[in-house]
């Protein structure tokens, strides 16, 4: 077994060892001149954890993380099935190809969820 310890309020989760913990998603994202509009849907039967936490990855022949400059203040949301989180970014994309990852957290471990898009 493998113990996962999560920072805030010292709460532990224990995964078997081996097994990833997995959590779907729908994300999806609307690029608009000045700003970023992200739409996280809950498509499990199952209520899910979240953080309003974002992160911008730009590919120019390797995925390079982006600094939107804008500070989140890790806040939890609890998505229950079928509800949907928006959050607008200020951020200015020029044309390319882009990832959104979104963070999770199932039985106490933090779970990546990517989207990739395209801004024309």
């Amino acid at each position: 077994m493998r113990i996962v310890k999560i920072p805030s309020k010292d709460r532990v989760g224990v995964i078997p060892y081996g097994s990833v913990p997995e959590v779907e998603l729908a994300i999806e994202v609307i690029p608009k001149k000045g700003e970023l509009i992200i739409r996280t849907t809950n498509p499990n039967t199952l209520k899910v954890e979240i953080t309003n936490e974002v992160e911008l990855y730009e590919y120019s022949g390797f995925w390079a993380k982006l600094d939107p400059g804008i500070v989140f203040i890790e806040r939890r949301i609890v998505l229950l099935p079928g509800e949907t989180y928006e959050q607008r970014l200020p951020v200015d994309l020029g044309p390319g190809r882009y990832k959104v990852v979104k963070f999770a957290y199932v039985d106490g471990a933090r779970v990546r969820v990517e989207k990739e898009f395209n801004v024309r």
